[in-house]
């Protein structure tokens, strides 16, 4: 006997239905076309969907544009959205606004205010697509500025100094490993940042059996160091005093019995004879929120397979956790904003 399919609808059901009436595609006239390949894109990409070229955007397209703050990786050229301190106070129905805007939570948004300190908010691929945000930040009376990592040259040292002499109305800068110096007339010293440089080192031993690393040993070794940049008027590279290396016996009589002391002497006798000099030493408060944009570098380097005993080989590992690169950028940045 045939079953009779169960009817579940009525014949009319598909009348009944909602009917859309808003546009939910672009018109024609609303495309851009890309320069370069000249396919049409919505106007909602800041990139051409099929070559990747940036698309040219018209004042009245920026608030349509969709941007993507995808977090990049080191080696990529970004640039960075820079948090300028203003006295404005914001309320918090606009510091969530700002907060999904830069793509950060409203926490740490209101320690970078908190801070007073030009901190960065984002880290894009393009330098449209920072401007785009910027003005969608100026909206709620939220200054930034941009500054590029090719600007910030985290990768670059500042000279390394092996000594510091007064003469008069001169600083005599003695460069580290070598006899060359640098004259510096006092007035033009405008900057010194202090920081630390943290570094944990991690060594683990695996050995691999039946297609899995089983760890068999692990030895983690951590430190830190003091230093500041100093930067002159001219100037945007910077010099750099580490606690090691250093010669403190320009200090004299006041020299101390560490060379931690002794830095913080140094900083104090160069800030009584540079009248122009700003000091920021906030580093270690602010460190949480930079990583939030610049993280620590971690590098992992594999030592290779090491014989044991007959037939039996171990793979060694080495994990350096480090905050170079962003001392260095968080150093040069004040440089920038003075």
């Amino acid at each position: 006997m045939e079953k009779k399919a169960e009817k579940i609808h009525d014949e009319d059901w598909l009348k009944n239905l909602p009917v859309m009436t808003e546009e939910i595609a672009f018109k024609p006239e609303e495309m851009v076309a890309c320069s370069a390949c000249q396919r049409t894109n919505p106007p909602t990409r800041v990139k051409c969907f099929y070559c990747g070229k940036e698309l040219e955007i018209s004042a009245e397209q920026f608030k349509r544009i969709k941007t993507n703050l995808r977090k990049l990786e080191a080696w990529e050229k970004g640039f960075n959205l820079i948090y300028t301190p203003n006295p404005s106070n914001f309320d918090e129905k606009s510091l969530g606004e700002i907060a999904k805007i830069v793509n950060l939570d409203t926490v740490t948004l209101e320690k970078i205010c908190a801070s007073q300190t030009a901190l960065p908010l984002a880290r894009v691929e393009s330098e449209k697509e920072a401007v785009i945000i910027g003005e969608r930040l100026k909206e709620f009376g939220f200054e930034t500025l941009i500054l590029s990592d090719e600007k910030l040259a985290a990768n670059k040292m500042p000279q390394r100094l092996r000594g510091v002499e007064f003469w008069d109305d001169k600083l005599i800068l003695v460069l580290f490993n070598t006899d060359e110096i640098v004259e510096i007339d006092v007035q033009d010293l405008v900057l010194m940042v202090f920081g630390t440089i943290f570094e944990r080192r991690t060594s683990s031993i695996e050995n691999r059996k039946k297609g899995e690393n089983i760890l068999l040993d692990s030895t983690e070794t951590a430190s830190d160091e003091m230093l500041f940049d100093i930067y002159s008027h001219s100037d945007v590279e910077g010099f750099r005093v580490f606690v090691k290396g250093f010669d403190f016996s320009t200090l004299e009589a006041e020299k101390g019995m560490t060379a931690n002391e002794n830095l913080k002497k140094l900083a104090e006798k160069l800030k009584s004879v540079a009248p122009n000099l700003k000091i920021v030493e906030n580093y270690a408060s602010v460190r949480e929120s930079l990583a939030s944009i610049w993280e620590a570098e971690e590098m992992k380097d594999s030592k290779g397979l090491t014989r044991q005993k007959f037939g039996k080989f171990n793979l060694e590992n080495v994990t350096k956790v480090s905050n170079w690169t962003q001392f260095n950028k968080f150093s040069r940045l004040q440089r920038h904003i003075l």
